[in-house]
C-alpha cells in the first residue's frame, strides 16, 4: 500500500541482516551482520557494534524491585573518589618522608683548629686566677 515505487532514484536496496548477541566477560556484545551470499550464508559485519555492561535489572521499565545488580560495577563518582584517596595516600607518604628528612639534625663536626684562635674572656680569666 505504501511501498516505494519500482526503480525510484531514492529507493534503497534491501539487505538481509543478522543481529548477534554474545555474552562474554560479564558484558553483552552486539554485532550487526549483512548476509552477502544466500547460498553460502556468508556474513559481513556492517555495524553498528557496541558493548553493553549490565548494571541493574528492574522489574518495571525504569523502576520497581531490583531483580539483578552487578556486584563488580563501580559508579564513576565512586571510581573518582578512590583515585583521589589513592593520590592522597601518595601525598601523605611523600610528606612523611620529607618530614623525616627535615627531622634529622645535622651536627657540625668539631674542628681541631677551633682552639687555636680562641679568645680568652674575662670570666675565663677569673676562673683561672
Amino acid at each position: 500500500m505504501f511501498a516505494t515505487p519500482n526503480m525510484h532514484p531514492k529507493s534503497k536496496p534491501f539487505y538481509d541482516h543478522v543481529l548477534g548477541f554474545t555474552y562474554l566477560d560479564g558484558r553483552i556484545w552486539f554485532r550487526n551482520f549483512q548476509i552477502t551470499d544466500q547460498t553460502e550464508g556468508s556474513l559481513v559485519e556492517v555495524g553498528p557494534r557496541f558493548c553493553l555492561w549490565l548494571i541493574k535489572i528492574f522489574s518495571g521499565s525504569f523502576s520497581g524491585n531490583v531483580i539483578y545488580e552487578n556486584p563488580n560495577y563501580k559508579s564513576p563518582n565512586q571510581y573518582r573518589t578512590e583515585l583521589k584517596i589513592a593520590a592522597s595516600h601518595r601525598y601523605k607518604a611523600k610528606a612523611e618522608k620529607n618530614a623525616k628528612k627535615a627531622a634529622v639534625e645535622i651536627v657540625p663536626k668539631e674542628d681541631e683548629f677551633d682552639e687555636i684562635f680562641h679568645t680568652i674572656t674575662q670570666d675565663e680569666l677569673k676562673q683561672a686566677g
